[in-house]
């Protein structure tokens, strides 16, 4: 739907959200040199073969659908060489989520697997978290390790989870959370070495998949130790990940413009997303923003939100507020109120509405 013609002479970056899945608001945002018209495009959800009422109650179920897979490698005389083991945690709503997110049906489910049975390695730039990823071949997902604590955290609030995403996928909530598609707990067993591994890990939606991103800020509100210094970014072959402080330093310490639209569907995900977040006592998420010169979009995402309020993160904002005394800024992680707060405060401050010759209507026929 298009509310204005857009000249060949405006320049133009359009927001996408992590919700490609429904009806999907792709904005086009003005730069700073030129506030220009906007234009609109809908995108509708992609379908599946289970009717809505019963995927919507798929996921919405209570019951613990945890499933756990065994297989070995042997050789040709039989003797087993390398024992594993999978467990798929809340399987059934996953299914459900990736039917009604990515439009798959039971047949084309073997394509998400195949996806992850060729993932690599992968140098996620940005995180101080340490974390071991890895990304698809196809580019689709991104495989994150998680710790047992994490994992135990995530299973106890997985139906507020579900509950969540169903009122984005069926009920057009506004959201910008980062889709995680499935959990997991894999290990195997060498019995030729004697070696053991056991990993938790989450298969989240690749946000910048079939992008070319140029630039990439993780925005979490906060200034303390949130510049990522150029020459070390650089010098990493994937595209670099910045910060806050590099996020104003940007924007020369102007708040981005965004138009009416963008700046209304952005503020009702973030209101929305940092509510829910706070409910379940989660902290230290922050938002992706990548900019993709090539088709002058703006794609975002909120991400890493694994994380409850817990006693380490307690012990952790103690510490580092004694360095407050001295003038520092707060830390970074906070209690979940006073982390949506700021989190909504920032977004306030780097994001701001630019009304066009539209706004005025369009704000009429809203009232």
């Amino acid at each position: 739907m298009n509310l204005h013609p857009v000249t060949e002479s405006s320049k133009f970056i359009q927001i996408t959200t992590a919700d490609s899945h429904q009806l999907r608001r792709a904005v086009k945002l003005t730069q700073p040199a030129s506030l220009e018209s906007c234009e609109i495009h809908e995108q509708k959800c992609p379908q599946s073969d289970i009717p809505t009422g019963s995927l919507e109650r798929q996921l919405l179920s209570q019951q613990k659908t945890h499933v756990k897979h065994r297989f070995a490698d042997v050789d040709r005389n039989g003797n087993t060489l390398c024992k594993f083991v999978c467990q798929a945690y809340w399987a059934t709503q996953f299914a459900a989520v990736r039917q009604a997110y990515l439009g798959l049906n039971e047949d084309e489910e073997i394509g998400y697997l195949r996806s992850l049975s060729m993932a690599r390695p992968w140098n996620a730039q940005g995180g101080k978290s340490g974390a071991t990823f890895f990304k698809t071949a196809d580019g689709r997902f991104v495989v994150k390790q998680i710790t047992r604590t994490e994992l135990q955290m995530f299973l106890e609030y997985a139906p507020a989870y579900f509950e969540y995403l169903s009122k984005s996928f069926f009920h057009k909530y506004d959201t910008l959370l980062v889709k995680v598609l499935g959990v997991y707990q894999i290990g195997s067993h060498n019995r030729v070495n004697g070696r053991r591994i056991m990993e938790q890990v989450v298969v989240m939606e690749n946000l910048f998949h079939d992008r070319i991103i140029s630039r990439a800020f993780d925005l979490k509100g906060s200034t303390r130790s949130r510049y990522a210094r150029q020459a070390e970014t650089l010098s990493c072959k994937a595209h670099p990940v910045l910060l806050d402080e590099n996020f104003m330093e940007f924007t020369n310490g102007r708040p981005l413009p965004l138009r009416d639209q963008a700046k209304a569907y952005f503020n009702s995900a973030v209101l929305n997303d940092t509510l829910f977040l706070s409910l379940i006592n989660v902290v230290d998420y922050s938002i992706l923003v990548g900019m993709d010169e090539e088709n002058h979009e703006l794609v975002v995402g909120i991400i890493d939100y694994m994380r409850q309020y817990d006693i380490i993160k307690k012990m952790e904002r103690m510490g580092k507020s004694v360095g407050m005394i001295a003038g520092q800024a707060e830390p970074t992680v906070i209690q979940p109120p006073n982390y949506r707060n700021r989190f909504q405060a920032a977004m306030e401050r780097y994001f701001m509405m630019v009304p066009d010759k539209w706004t005025s209507f369009r704000m009429q026929q809203v009232g």
